[in-house]
């Protein structure tokens, strides 16, 4: 049986994490497959197979300290590369590609989470993307699989690298463990869901841009006072988040500290939670606000619950889920006719309570008011979106990905023959 090897850079924090930690699980059924672990600071996503902790601490941001954990994980790398003899090394995120590359081998796959040239426009994002070219063209990489095309576009545009080496496989989904976990009881917060609640799940951090939904939600609750709004998730920005709810006047209930639940509030930082899918399962609608995604896990996952979804549309991913035969790259207005509603991209940008509501704040408004009147058309996107959940089943995705691995040892037999 053929060794190989999946990097991930945590056991924890988001959708990165989680499609590696699922993809070791499928793909132990077909190989030999170890888990490398870089930081187990904390475990959201338990793996039950052998794993491997390399114990190289990723949550300081310092340069230095981060070039320190580089070298340091490479040096750990390699050494398990020369110990367990892998056949294949499979790496997700940049926090695991690099050192992957740099601890060598012949038979690497770099999985590519984010659309950096989205995210980093400064003169630091120009430098490492000058890095990251040289990186991911050596010849050690056998391919780069990104998890979606906007993905895929932009490393061909912008870092020049072989359209023949780099491929999308989507993210991996188990739809049927989705619709279960999002059957569970709410328990105590049952009452809050009588009324009309928009959710947003996913880090609270700038990539986010849960800011904007904040000032959005202010306009639409003066002429809706049925209207709650529930935020799932974690990050740095979180007192940030809070600390701008209560300055736009929002009665704001914070599920860490002492208050006492009841459903006179009208936002509610809910914190991570181990089942979101619950909590959207019973919302209204579904909101992503994202400013770049690489592929946008959470709008699949609402999907899978029957919860209609309104989105961004982020340079990759967001609209390759809700409305994939859309050609052009901007959106100006509300896209109705996909398996959600695709809207006009934010600012990036932290905006606080002082400053008026954009024409594009606006016009989310008026759509969310809009989407809130008109039930025939959340019960479509409930139906469509459904349907569209199942594009992403965990056993197809997972086929393209037993193909690709499979296709890589009969070309590496080839070339050790020749």
């Amino acid at each position: 049986m053929k060794k190989i090897a999946i990097i991930t850079p945590f056991l924890a924090n988001g959708g990165l994490e989680k499609v590696a930690i699922v993809g070791a699980e499928e793909l132990s059924k077909y190989f030999d497959v170890t888990l490398i672990v870089m930081d187990s600071f904390h475990i959201d996503y338990p793996y039950h197979g052998n794993t491997i902790d390399l114990k190289v601490s990723l949550m300081n941001r310092n340069i230095f300290k981060r070039l320190y954990n580089m070298l340091s994980s490479t040096i750990k790398l390699r050494k398990l590369k020369k110990q367990y003899n892998f056949d294949m090394v499979i790496s997700h995120g940049e926090l695991a590609n690099l050192p992957n590359v740099f601890s060598g081998g012949k038979k690497l796959i770099l999985t590519v989470h984010e659309n950096r040239f989205a995210a980093l426009k400064d003169m630091q994002g120009k430098f490492v993307n000058k890095i990251i070219k040289y990186i991911y063209s050596t010849k050690s990489v056998f391919k780069i699989v990104t998890v979606s095309k906007g993905i895929r576009e932009s490393f061909i545009a912008n870092l020049g690298i072989d359209k023949k080496s780099i491929i999308t496989i989507y993210n991996p989904y188990n739809i049927d463990e989705i619709k279960k976990l999002s059957e569970e009881d709410i328990g105590e917060f049952n009452m809050l869901f009588n009324h009309q609640v928009l959710t947003i799940t996913g880090r609270l951090t700038m990539q986010k841009g849960q800011w904007y939904l904040l000032r959005i939600f202010k306009v639409l609750l003066k002429n809706n006072s049925n209207l709650k709004l529930v935020i799932l998730g974690d990050g740095e920005m979180k007192e940030q988040l809070i600390q701008l709810s209560k300055n736009l006047g929002l009665k704001t209930y914070i599920n860490e500290k002492e208050n006492i639940f009841d459903t006179s509030f009208d936002v509610y930082f809910m914190g991570f939670q181990k089942n979101p899918f619950k909590f959207v399962k019973a919302s209204k609608i579904f909101i992503m606000t994202s400013l770049w995604e690489g592929f946008g896990n959470t709008i699949v996952e609402a999907m899978a619950c029957g919860t209609p979804v309104i989105s961004t549309n982020c340079k990759s991913g967001p609209g390759e889920i809700i409305y994939p035969k859309l050609k052009v790259k901007e959106v100006h207005k509300p896209l109705y006719k996909g398996f959600g509603v695709l809207m006009p991209i934010f600012k990036s940008e932290f905006v606080d309570k002082n400053r008026v509501l954009d024409e594009n704040e606006h016009l989310w408004v008026n759509t969310l008011k809009n989407l809130l009147k008109d039930d025939e058309k959340l019960l479509y996107y409930q139906t469509v979106g459904a349907k569209r959940a199942k594009d992403f089943q965990l056993e197809n995705i997972m086929k393209e990905w037993i193909n690709l691995i499979e296709s890589s040892f009969k070309h590496i037999e080839v070339e050790e023959k020749c």
